[in-house]
């Protein structure tokens, strides 16, 4: 099983959204958690970084991983299911569509094709439609759709879900015109008399092509993804409101109605597929992800939102602090721990230069850093990712020797990526002093904890 440092991060986040989808936490699946984190080496690090990308993001990292670690994850999934004794549809819903979309290759996947998106900053919520979606009008498939009509209708109905099928929905839109201007007129007051005439007028224009081009292909196209085929797009969950709304894009096929029943029996019989195990080898390993509950009783908890409501207020949303702690992991990643582990993301060689300044509270020109070139190389070669010595070295020569504007890009670098998450309260956690003077930190070290600080010392 070759599980990279990205992969346990990713898998870190899917594992911790599928945890938390129900609406509850409980021991037995924390057990579990505890259990896979440590058959894995997934670190508090790599958990921490999983808190700052996208459900999306991490799928697609999974999504590259060979066969048998995608098949060790399904496994995961329904075991970790299964450990507080009980399935969720929202939990079923998400492992099928995380299954579909990484590509676990087993025969009740044949024909279904699917993309998980998490789409940043939505300003609406489709609550439970499935949209027909098009790049282009496709009149084979809404024939299809439209004489099949009430038999996707029935079968989305069982799982709560309505389809939202713009032809249709435009058609008994203008049959119910006066109807729909009364009703826009007490939800959407703002409205105008000239915008309702215009949404009168304009109505019966409307396609599933426009729907996709002007409405989701915009908000998609933001990150690069476009639908390229006929398509259902349903939402999964929203595991931090506010921030994504997640989505899955699954492909109509050619029959459309006939796509939606497999994919429905696939999220019913998730529990029951059993992925190919290759040889004894990777047998023995599936073996180990099987729950086994401490037999040493504990006392049990159910942690649900209200629970993250009482800690906000605690908490006071930023912490204890007035100043927001540092924690600086063993790969030199920076995080703020009470704005929510937010990373300060920025290049390899300014988290040289900022952990460099961390660890000589008492500050230093910029004159004297030649005579650290051996410290700043090892903090360099422990977060650079390059295994060319000749790089490094030369990295650490040209700001040392103040070769071009090396220096001063990197500081402005290290400027930026604290002010673009604390903007003018950003101050304290920079490299600042008097031109050609001593140069330091100001942040009170008791707020700053490193991994290892072994490591780079």
């Amino acid at each position: 099983m070759k599980f990279k440092e990205q992969h346990k991060t990713a898998l870190a986040k899917v594992l911790s959204d599928l945890v938390q989808c129900d609406g509850i936490v409980n021991q037995g699946e924390i057990d579990f958690l505890q259990q896979v984190y440590a058959l894995f080496n997934i670190t508090l690090t790599s958990r921490k970084k999983a808190t700052n990308i996208s459900l999306s993001e991490a799928v697609t990292v999974l999504k590259g991983l060979g066969a048998s670690e995608k098949n060790a994850i399904l496994r995961m999934f329904q075991r970790l299911s299964l450990s507080d004794d009980s399935l969720a549809p929202t939990e079923s819903l998400l492992m099928t569509s995380i299954m579909l979309s990484i590509g676990i290759d087993v025969p009740e996947t044949q024909g279904l094709n699917a993309t998980f998106v998490s789409i940043p900053d939505l300003s609406f919520d489709t609550r439970n439609a499935v949209l027909y979606v098009e790049p282009a009008y496709d009149k084979k498939i809404n024939a299809s759709i439209n004489r099949d009509f009430e038999a996707i209708c029935r079968l989305l109905r069982q799982s709560q879900r309505e389809f939202f099928f713009l032809p249709k929905v435009a058609s008994d839109l203008k049959k119910k015109k006066t109807t729909f201007r009364n009703t826009l007129s007490y939800i959407e007051p703002t409205l105008s008399e000239d915008q309702l005439d215009h949404i009168d007028a304009h109505l019966p224009q409307l396609d599933s092509v426009f729907l996709s081009k002007e409405i989701f292909l915009n908000y998609l196209n933001t990150n690069g993804l476009k639908i390229n085929k006929p398509s259902f797009l349903l939402k999964i969950g929203n595991m931090k409101p506010g921030t994504y709304q997640d989505f899955l894009i699954l492909e109509t096929g050619s029959q459309p109605l006939q796509t939606l029943e497999r994919f429905v029996q696939l999220n019913a019989n998730i529990m029951r597929i059993t992925p190919p195990v290759s040889n004894a080898k990777e047998e023995a390993f599936i073996q180990k992800l099987a729950f086994q509950p401490e037999k040493k009783p504990k006392d049990e908890l159910n942690y649900t939102g209200f629970h993250k409501i009482i800690l906000d207020i605690l908490l006071k949303y930023n912490g204890l602090h007035d100043v927001s702690r540092l924690y600086i992991s063993q790969n030199g990643d920076i995080f703020l721990t009470d704005l929510n582990n937010t990373e300060v993301k920025m290049p390899a060689l300014c988290k040289t230069l900022y952990i460099f300044f961390l660890l000589h509270e008492e500050g230093m020109s910029l004159n004297y850093l030649n005579d650290h070139k051996a410290e700043l190389y090892k903090i360099y070669r422990c977060i650079s990712t390059y295994g060319d010595e000749e790089l490094l070295k030369k990295a650490i020569d040209n700001i040392t020797d103040f070769i071009g504007s090396t220096m001063n890009a990197n500081l402005s670098r290290i400027r930026k990526a604290f002010r673009d998450i604390l903007g003018d309260e950003a101050n304290i956690y920079l490299i600042k002093g008097e031109k050609g003077g001593r140069k330091i930190i100001h942040l009170d070290r008791s707020l700053v904890v490193f991994e290892d600080r072994e490591m780079f010392s």
